[in-house]
């Protein structure tokens, strides 16, 4: 007769106890399936933002990433956009013909063509004209530019290192150096030697002039290395005579 009111009590407690694991458990599967929006919402924006920032750091290391391997390759030339000027006094050398994709009509190729800018002006002139350029990003934005300026048909862009890049279908090779890039002028007069190159072919440095080549045409800024506005003219022809190497007469355009 003691007993009742004591077990009384322990049947209360224990549906209290199983009342409130109930509770817990419902709360536990509300939060897994997200139904509370404030504590939901906070991890996916945290998701979104740092998706996207890994996106945004992806594309500018992607981007710059061909610009800061210049300076390890053997000939680290960096990227300077030519002026209106220079590139005004590079084509005063190329003349145009009448029909530009004639099999016989001139041909130009900037070596190291950066943005287009000459190879595309080339073009715009009326000569059929390629640029080679080792940084993707650039040869990229030179279609966009040629394209944009409606002289896709004329001017045509390559991911090519210059070494490795025949020159024997061109009549103006044009070259903008670098200042103490002695070396480099160098190599580039033992590749044009070497190589086949079509007859009166012309190669034309703006900036800085080759090493040991004499230029039949030259106009020097005044000012010098601030300047920069200075243009060579060089006959290969004449250059690999001087030198005992046979010229033979060559004016197939491939």
């Amino acid at each position: 007769p003691h007993e009742g009111p004591k077990g009384i009590a322990k049947t209360s407690d224990a549906s209290q106890a199983g009342n409130d694991m109930e509770s817990f458990l419902k709360q536990m599967n509300e939060d897994s399936r997200g139904s509370s929006p404030a504590k939901s919402n906070r991890p996916r924006w945290g998701m979104y933002v740092l998706g996207g920032a890994g996106t945004i750091v992806a594309g500018v290391v992607i981007g710059v990433l061909p610009f800061i391997t210049v300076a390890f390759r053997r000939h680290p030339l960096p990227y300077v956009p030519a002026t209106p000027k220079q590139i005004e006094m590079v084509l005063k050398h190329c003349p145009r013909a009448k029909n530009p994709k004639a099999a016989d009509a001139p041909r130009l190729v900037d070596l190291g063509s950066g943005d287009g800018r000459v190879t595309i002006a080339g073009a715009r002139k009326g000569i059929r004209s390629k640029g080679y350029e080792i940084n993707s990003v650039l040869v990229l934005y030179s279609w966009y530019s040629a394209w944009r300026q409606g002289v896709a048909g004329l001017a045509s862009f390559h991911r090519k290192n210059l070494w490795k890049a025949s020159l024997s279908e061109f009549d103006y090779i044009v070259l903008f150096g670098a200042k103490d890039a002695t070396r480099f002028m160098e190599d580039l007069e033992d590749k044009v030697l070497a190589e086949e190159t079509k007859t009166n072919a012309k190669l034309i440095a703006c900036r800085f002039p080759l090493s040991t080549f004499e230029p039949i045409y030259a106009e020097v800024d005044p000012l010098g290395d601030k300047g920069l506005e200075s243009v060579w003219v060089y006959d290969i022809d004449t250059e690999k005579t001087k030198r005992g190497i046979v010229v033979e007469e060559s004016s197939v355009n491939e």
